[in-house]
């Protein structure tokens, strides 16, 4: 059995999109999942940080089923529906931008990040991006553009276009301070970067697929200066930092930070293709009719979904259980670090937290080849997470905010066992 579905893959799927289990997923309840084979695994990887609500959520089947019974799709450009006007509303009342907003809402983190890119640089009228190393935005061409992972997202992709800069941004771990990373979009501006054709910096709270590394509020509040020095638009990604990820509903509530436009996804559809712009009403107002649009974009069943999330949102109490894991998870994981001379180090907003692994504290070389035997060792005995970083050597936790404390710490010891 396990070989035919290996030959199914092989035969029918690119090689590049490959998987890492072996076995058909036919399962999933909260934070866990079953194969084919009938094995049950915590599931910490959580469909890339997509599951924050865990698996077929009671809230979300619920407005799911009963929007099942209507229709299933309208393009929303042509026959609105009630699903993503009151999704909207939610999003504008909720998101912290303290002056009237509007919500376009679309089918990917990609495609949300190319439409706050186009829309700042139509409401600007300037053409230069800025966006971080390390970084990562998605895999269509502009949000490939704007990341700044080169492998394995955009070797051999380019050219890529020539609006679009790097920054440094701040890893303390790796000696690469809060100043050196402000100093570094300073040097743009003196080299290569006019600031008066700059239509906006982009960047996530905490990098994600870069090694999970959270921004100080120090560094988030200078961006925000040299924006507002500038004229320039402030567009954070919170892809993944939104929908509790950092323990608060968004990550600009955390820092204290208010950007001009916000990205959303992953988490915002509780399993269900969706994303949404958020921003100042006279930015997402100033693009001319039909100028942004989506076929799929707003679907009304994503949109109950999302109402679905929302709703739980409100009345479980997801925030302090998920403010609950990451104590739980920030001091067993220190512990480990203490204990252990490979782990270098622990970090993370919340429950979104990565651990570093390396040859030893001193040297603080990479260790990419021992994050993988740990990530095989720990799926054997029942626990999934995946790796990031640039140089591949970060475990991070993503499991939902809603699994009960007794599975992340079941999970936490199984993630000991496999060190071990």
């Amino acid at each position: 059995m396990e070989n035919l579905l290996t030959n199914l893959i092989t035969e029918n799927v690119p090689k590049a999109w490959f998987s890492t289990l072996d076995n058909f997923i036919t399962k999933g309840k909260n934070a866990e999942v079953w194969d084919s084979k009938g094995n049950r695994y915590l599931d910490f990887v959580g469909g890339y940080a997509v599951l924050n609500t865990g698996h077929l959520h009671d809230k979300v089947v619920n407005k799911v089923e009963e929007q099942l019974k209507n229709f299933s799709h309208s393009c929303f450009a042509f026959a609105p529906h009630e699903n993503a006007v009151l999704l909207a509303e939610q999003l504008n009342s909720r998101y912290p931008i303290n002056s009237k907003t509007k919500s376009f809402i679309v089918n990917s983190g990609a495609e949300a990040i190319e439409n706050a890119v186009k829309i700042a640089r139509y409401f600007t009228q300037r053409k230069q991006i800025i966006s971080f190393q390390g970084g990562f935005h998605g895999r269509t061409y502009l949000a490939m553009a704007l990341t700044g992972k080169d492998k394995p997202y955009k070797e051999g992709f380019g050219p890529f276009p020539e609006f679009v800069h790097h920054a440094i941004y701040p890893y303390h771990y790796r000696d690469l301070s809060d100043e050196m990373a402000l100093e570094s979009i300073k040097k743009l501006f003196m080299e290569s970067v006019n600031p008066k054709d700059t239509a906006a910096i982009l960047v996530e709270i905490q990098i994600g697929e870069g090694g999970y590394i959270p921004a100080s509020k120090y560094f988030l509040s200078e961006l925000r200066s040299i924006c507002d020095e500038h004229g320039i638009l402030l567009i954070f990604d919170e892809v993944q930092t939104g929908y509790g990820r950092t323990g608060k509903m968004f990550g600009a509530e955390l820092i204290d930070v208010e950007p001009d436009l916000v990205t959303l996804a992953k988490g915002i559809g509780g399993g269900f293709p969706l994303a949404a712009v958020i921003g100042r009403s006279e930015i997402m107002d100033s693009i001319h009719d039909a100028g942004i649009g989506s076929t799929f974009g707003a679907s009304p069943i994503s949109c109950a979904a999302a109402l679905g999330v929302l709703e739980a949102f409100d009345t479980e109490d997801i925030l302090t259980n998920a403010q609950d894991q990451a104590i739980l998870m920030n001091t067993f994981l220190h512990d480990l670090k203490e204990k252990y001379e490979f782990i270098g180090d622990v970090r993370g907003y919340g429950p979104m937290l990565g651990v570093e692994f390396v040859d030893n504290k001193v040297n603080k070389s990479p260790n990419k080849e021992l994050v993988n035997k740990v990530l095989v060792k720990s799926r054997e005995n029942g626990l999934l997470l995946v790796s990031c970083g640039k140089d591949g050597n970060v475990i991070r936790f993503m499991g939902p905010l809603t699994t009960p404390l007794e599975q992340v710490n079941e999970a936490l010891n199984i993630f000991e066992n496999s060190l071990n």
